[in-house]
Parts: C-alpha cells; structure tokens; sequence
C-alpha cells in the first residue's frame, strides 16, 4: 500500500509553489478544506509539520519532503506519457516551452513537421523568458524548454540544440550596406544602436562582446522584442545586432552584415535531469535540430 497517495502530494506541491491554500485550491479544483485535509493527512503519517499556517512558510521538514515529493510527481508524470507511447505508440500531449524569438523565428517550421507525424498529439507552446522556461521546466509544468544558456537550475539537464550567431544589421540605405566588411564593427561607437534588453541572456552575450572589442556604443533604444528591434533598424533609425534566425526573416527589408570575432547564441534543449527524455520529446528535439542545421547566410 502506498504511504502517500499521489492527489495528496500534487496538493501539497501546489501549495508550496502557491504559497497559498486558497491558491492552491483553486489551482487543484478542491475546496480549501478538502486541500488542508491532504496535506494533515501526510502531517500525521510523517509525525511532524510540513507547513507552519501562523507564519505561512514550510518547516524544515517541508522543505526537504517538497524536493522528494516533487521528484515524485514529476516520475508519476513520466510514467504516464511512457506508458501511453508504449500501449498507443505516442503521447496524448507535450508542452513545449521557449522564448518569443526562439517560438517566432524557428518552431513553426518544426511544429508543422512534428504534427505530420503525429496529428493526434495535443501540442502546447508556452512562450517566456528562458529564465521562466526553465522554472517551468523545474516545476514541471511544461515536459521541455527550448532556452539560451547557462543555466541556472541544478537538477536539470541540457542537450545541445544550435549556436546561431550574432550578425549586424542595418538599413538598406545605410553607408555600412556597400561595405558588408568584417572590420565595419569598429567604426559602430558613434552609430545609434537598437539593442535587445541587456537583461536577457541574449542581450548579456552581446553587451559581453561589446565590451571585450571595447565598443561603447550610443544606444538609442533598448527595447525586449526582436520584431520591435527589426522594424526599427529597417526604417533606419539606428543598427543592432542580432541572432542569424532573426536576421534571415528580414533579409528583404535590410542588410546583414558578418562581424569580426562574432559570438553565437547557445540554444539547448532542457528537461528534469532524473528523468529520461520519451520517445515523443526526443522526436521533437531531433526535429529541432534538423531546422537549426539548415539555417545558414
């Protein structure tokens, strides 16, 4: 007989990740009462308190019975889409999750590839920053992430998808198109620049690579959308620098130019690292790969 049965312990995750009985409830679709019972009926086979309702935080206890039972329901989950692909051949669903970039520019060429194969998969796409993606991903909301390094979690793991470089881009009228040389990166310091926002990790690698060519560069508009950006430097209101996926979708609309000692942006695949990867997400990441293979300038 199971110590703890599997609905007590999602309720008890739920709460921690809530922090709220009244939230967790809801997010459960059980009463309040009914979610408090769960959770006092782990309390009593463990002997002590998992939650301390007057300060509203976990005991120590808690603490260290959360890793384990989240570890649980995350195997249970697991389970279950294993066993679906090994009595059906496939997974009902997969939630798929990554950043607006990463979703825009690349996935709907591997999503439409993907339900060829499986039309009766229900497929989701969570779109956030990699940081959120890869708490989903811990939390064990979504089965994978597809998000720019490093990563910051312990206990997940990383599969190498593509590292998709940095290019220039600027105006089809602008004196840099003729040139389309390497060198033309020095001569940026008094250009306006339309830079992605420097707290993402995309902006990070790039401001790193400002920094070390010693490029201080005038920026005019830091801004969290590729698409924004895009609009913008093809109008010709400044240059920016770019990932290759985003570059290509405007080549029509402005000119892309190699730079000298470019960095490029490291996309990984990411999932519980305790767990092994199923059939249905390996599919999907070999799908990925083949895309990223063949993106080239």
């Amino acid at each position: 007989m199971d110590i703890f049965s599997y609905d007590a312990l999602q309720c008890f995750c739920v709460l921690v990740e809530t922090g709220s009985f009244g939230k967790a409830a809801e997010k459960t679709g059980r009463t309040q009462p009914a979610l408090s019972q769960r959770i006092k009926s782990i309390e009593e086979r463990l002997g002590g308190e998992l939650f301390d309702r007057r300060r509203k935080c976990l005991t120590p206890l808690g603490k260290n019975f959360y890793q384990l039972a989240k570890e649980f329901t995350l195997v249970q989950k697991k389970f279950n889409m294993l066993f679906q692909e090994a009595t059906q051949g496939f997974s009902s669903e997969l939630k798929i999750g990554t950043s607006d970039t990463f979703a825009f520019h690349l996935l709907p060429k591997v999503i439409r590839d993907f339900l060829k194969q499986f039309p009766q998969i229900q497929l989701s796409v969570i779109t956030r920053s990699s940081d959120e993606i890869e708490d989903m991903v811990h939390q064990g909301e979504i089965n994978i992430g597809v998000v720019t390094k490093p990563i910051n979690h312990n206990n997940i793991k990383e599969v190498k998808v593509c590292e998709d470089p940095i290019y220039m881009v600027t105006s089809k009228k602008h004196p840099f198109a003729n040139r389309k040389s390497s060198n033309v990166i020095y001569e940026v310091s008094n250009e306006s620049i339309i830079m992605i926002d420097s707290k993402t990790r995309t902006g990070k690698i790039i401001n790193k690579y400002l920094k070390a060519i010693k490029i201080q560069p005038k920026c005019v508009i830091d801004g969290g959308s590729f698409q924004v950006i895009m609009k913008y430097v093809s109008e010709g209101f400044g240059i920016s620098f770019v990932p290759r996926m985003v570059a290509l979708d405007w080549q029509d609309k402005v000119e892309i130019i190699k730079i000298k000692k470019a960095p490029a942006i490291p996309y990984v695949c990411i999932y519980p690292r305790f767990l092994s990867m199923s059939k249905t997400e390996k599919i999907f990441l070999n799908l990925l790969k083949k895309h990223t293979h063949r993106i080239k300038i």
